[in-house]
């Protein structure tokens, strides 16, 4: 719109100072070029709109000019502005909306249907609520507030209406400059939009209302976008093993694998970082952690306040075994149900949501694989965010899980012929989950049936002992250990020195929600506790770093493609900020605010805000914390459900919680009857740092605090922030040396100063001579001699052409006017930008009359 404004003023200049009949076929000619371009546009009340088509919802009303508020000494709302959305402002950034109608007999879903206004351009686009049914003649209101869709008095706009499967359902537009303040457009049956007034928002012309009717959300869109390289540099850890620690670390990442490790400021030859994105992290690298243990469908449901309802308690007075907390009587109304009700499609059927929030809470803290997900109804989330165990990953899927009591009469077939076939690649099972001796017996049934084999790996095991840890360590099992959870139910947890003892292979888990850390990087702080207070430290720091990455990779079988770092390996990734020297208990103590990026697949889904930024454009959310924000990216359109935004699901998640009796009478086609009890609760936050409520519950539980003060988990999250980055730290890392502490047999260097080096995002051309890697470096097989390839440089030759047709095209254009048209068609110019641009000096339309059209007119 800009540009026609400026052509059309520079032809008024023209046209004042044409000295010849010359200048005026020239203006002649340039107005009949305007016809063309410009849509013709009616000056009356009654505009022609394009779409005259009868779809099945319409676009029924629109609002751009509310009035404001205005008082003075004279008169009191002097414009007579109505806060049409009641929520205590006036205008255009609180007033405009949209409407809606279904015009037919037959009620239609319109949820997850989008609203923008000129595709491609102006707002940004906006998700209709979940679970919006227009019925027959209905009518709702989509207030800015809610779409942070803007409409454009100045120069016109369109509201586009977009099913879910992106089909343009309707479409209402309006001229520029036309809108009167307080009356808003409405659709004729000729095809043409008419100003009405009052407006109407959510009800029909016939109706009166002092405020809006049927208000809905509409939520924003984020659109997926892939990264197909960028360079990490920043102390990498790879968890090769202790001492293999790069300082000065650079991890090259392509096509969702890991392509090269190296350290220092020189580069291998054979890598080329042409268009690769170079992140200064800041902070220290490590595999991204995995999750060997939780109930992913569970998460959004907090800590379970409860008592101990049983006689027959365990000798820290929590539950003895598994069957009893599941029979408590609160166990259906606080957890049981709060999963049914968010699952089950004829209740608020949120699985998509709830599996999504369960996801984030993951990656929030750097998770990039969890165990524990339904293994159904799946395409909406699983090839999102954090990988999901069960399921098809790195080319197979090989992993089992069995939650359920193992009872005598279980054979196991599937798992027996795995682990003949070798197709088998981990088997979990929940297993002795208790403290009594009818848990410890759940491991001679699995004994007696064959069933204790390599690929096993063993939830929680509370109630084991030395003799069954042997067992395992001869076949080579796994144990997964879940301490805050066992502290929570029993107020004991697993004997982990006898299993690592015995040659037990451990991993660290957080379980649930219930009764749970919120992801692997705080059950750390409770296994670091657990080691200091009870252990007297018999696990190194860098043993429980392994718990959480490199040894679920092994009971996994995942190992040739995760939970270390290294070259050709998937490029599963947690960054942390940098806050102490040892890099092992730099990960231990990190908290929510010291996740910086969490990448899966090569792909950045969470972190800071400057790093996705610097990696996704503007394709993320914000997610907001105590004190700081992270930026996450959530979308992918294709998949199903793939445009859920943040903001909608945490919505979604919310109400869920909320049980509020209109929100289910309006939602659920299923009875509440006999669910008379049920109460709300509050959603899980995302974050430890600030949830009083989860560490209250973790504190006041007296059989959980029998061994141990768990009091003390606190003082991991009591740390001096500004805006979520420490305060006071100041980490020097020594230089890296000739090996760096790492095993990999050091080669010859790139020169100095030679092409390649890292901080030419360009990589340089000179790439695949004799010395393929630096000190520290590990290279893909795969990686090829890089080459320059075609150039798409414009050639000296092509470059003079150009030159001389922009100076014959100057040449002409001066030839047409003096220069004084030419210096006051300039100045003109200016003026007309900045009469547009400039917020002091922004056009506003006059007041129209108060009084509306007469009735007549209207019709």
């Amino acid at each position: 719109m800009h540009f026609t404004k400026v052509v059309n003023r520079r032809i008024d200049v023209l046209y004042s100072q044409a000295p010849d009949m010359s200048r005026l076929m020239t203006i002649l000619t340039a107005f009949l070029f305007l016809s063309v371009l410009v849509v013709p546009q009616g000056v009356s009340d009654e505009t022609t709109n394009d779409d005259t088509s009868t779809p099945t919802i319409v676009i029924s009303e629109i609002l751009a000019s509310p009035n404001g508020m205005k008082n003075n000494e004279t008169c009191s709302n002097c414009y007579n502005a109505t806060d049409w959305n009641g929520d205590g402002e006036y205008g255009k950034f609180s007033d405009q909306f949209i409407e809606l109608h279904n015009p037919t007999d037959q009620a239609i879903n319109i949820s997850n249907w989008v609203l923008d206004d000129i595709a491609d351009g102006g707002s940004a686009p906006c998700q209709l609520a979940r679970n919006t049914i227009l019925q027959p003649g209905e009518y709702v209101s989509v207030f800015i507030n809610a779409s942070r869709i803007e409409l454009d008095y100045y120069d016109g706009d369109t509201v586009n209406l977009y099913d879910v499967d992106g089909t343009l359902v309707d479409s209402l537009s309006y001229p520029a400059r036309d809108s009167w303040y307080g009356n808003s457009y409405i659709p004729l049956d000729n095809g043409t939009i008419w100003k009405v007034r009052p407006p109407t928002p959510g009800y029909g012309q016939d109706e009166s209302f002092d405020v809006a009717q049927n208000m809905i959300g509409c939520f924003g869109i984020s659109d997926g976008g892939f990264v197909e390289s960028m360079l990490l540099k920043g102390r990498v850890v790879t968890m090769n093993n202790e001492a293999d620690v790069i300082n000065e670390g650079r991890v090259l990442i392509r096509d969702g694998k890991i392509e090269a490790v190296w350290g220092g400021d020189n580069i291998p030859q054979n890598v080329d970082l042409t268009d690769v994105q170079i992140v200064e992290t800041d902070g220290t690298i490590y595999p991204g952690l995995i999750d060997s243990h939780n109930h992913m469908h569970y998460n959004h449901i907090p800590l379970w306040d409860f008592e101990v309802h049983t006689s027959v308690k365990s000798e820290e007075g929590g539950y003895s075994n598994r069957n009893q907390w599941k029979n408590n009587p609160n166990y259906k109304r606080d957890i049981s149900w709060m999963k049914t009700f968010v699952q089950t499609a004829s209740m608020w059927n949120m699985a998509d949501q709830q599996m999504k929030y369960a996801e984030v809470m993951a990656v929030a803290g750097g998770v990039t694989a969890v165990q524990g997900s339904p293994s159904s109804n799946t395409d909406a989330w699983d090839s999102m965010l954090s990988r999901n165990i069960e399921l098809y990953n790195f080319g197979g899927d090989g992993i089992h899980t069995k939650v359920t009591t193992l009872e005598s009469d279980y054979t196991g077939s599937h798992i027996t012929s795995g682990n003949s076939s070798g197709s088998l690649n981990a088997w979990y099972l929940h297993l002795s989950e208790g403290v009594d001796e009818s848990s410890r017996a759940e491991f001679d049934i699995l004994v007696q049936n064959n069933l204790l084999v390599g690929e096993l790996v063993v939830v929680h095991g509370t109630a084991l002992t030395s003799a069954e840890f042997q067992k395992m360590a001869e076949v080579g099992a796994d144990l997964a250990w879940s301490p805050l959870s066992n502290l929570l139910l029993y107020g004991d947890t697993t004997d982990v020195v006898a299993a690592d003892q015995a040659g037990v292979r451990i991993s660290l888990a957080p379980d649930w929600g219930p009764s749970g850390s919120k992801n692997v990087l705080h059950e750390l702080k409770i296994a670091d506790m657990w080691n200091t207070n009870n252990l007297d430290s018999y696990f190194s720091n860098y043993d429980l770093a392994t718990m959480v990455t490199k040894n679920p990779a092994l009971a996994n079988n995942w190992d040739d493609s995760v939970g270390t770092i290294n070259a050709g390996l998937y490029a599963d990734l947690v960054v942390l900020d940098t806050f102490h020297q040892d890099p092992y208990r730099n990960l231990i103590e990190a908290i929510d605010a010291d996740v910086r990026l969490t990448i899966v697949n090569g792909q950045p889904v969470f972190g800071d805000v400057d790093i996705m930024s610097e990696l996704k454009g503007d394709d993320w959310e914000i997610v907001e914390g105590p004190g700081f924000n992270k930026a996450l990216d959530v979308t992918d359109r294709s998949v199903p459900e793939g445009t859920q935004s943040w903001s909608s699901i945490l919505a979604d998640m919310e109400m869920a919680m909320a049980l509020n009796p209109d929100d289910i009478a309006a939602t659920w086609s299923s009875s509440t009857d006999s669910y008379s009890s049920m109460q709300s609760n509050v959603l899980n936050s995302i974050f430890t740092t600030g949830d009083t409520r989860h560490f209250g519950i973790i504190t006041q539980s007296a059989h959980a605090n029998t061994h141990i003060d768990l009091s003390q988990l606190e003082d991991y999250y009591e740390v001096p922030m500004n805006n979520g980055a420490r305060t006071g730290v100041n980490v020097v890392l020594e230089p890296q040396d000739n090996t760096g502490g790492s095993t990999i047999d050091p080669v010859d260097e790139t020169p100095s100063g030679e092409t390649g080096q890292d901080n030419d995002t360009t990589g340089g051309s000179e790439t695949g001579r004799d010395s393929e890697c630096p000190p520290n470096c590990i290279l893909g097989e795969d990686v090829e001699d890089a080459s320059s390839g075609d150039s798409s440089i414009i050639g000296p030759q092509s470059l003079l052409l150009i030159l001389v047709v922009l100076l014959l095209v100057a040449i002409g254009l001066l030839t047409k006017g003096s220069d004084e048209d030419a210096d006051l068609d300039a100045d003109q110019t200016v003026i007309i930008e900045n009469q547009w641009q400039d917020e002091t000096k922004q056009f506003v339309p006059e007041l129209p009359p108060l009084t509306p059209p007469p009735s007549s007119e209207e019709e």
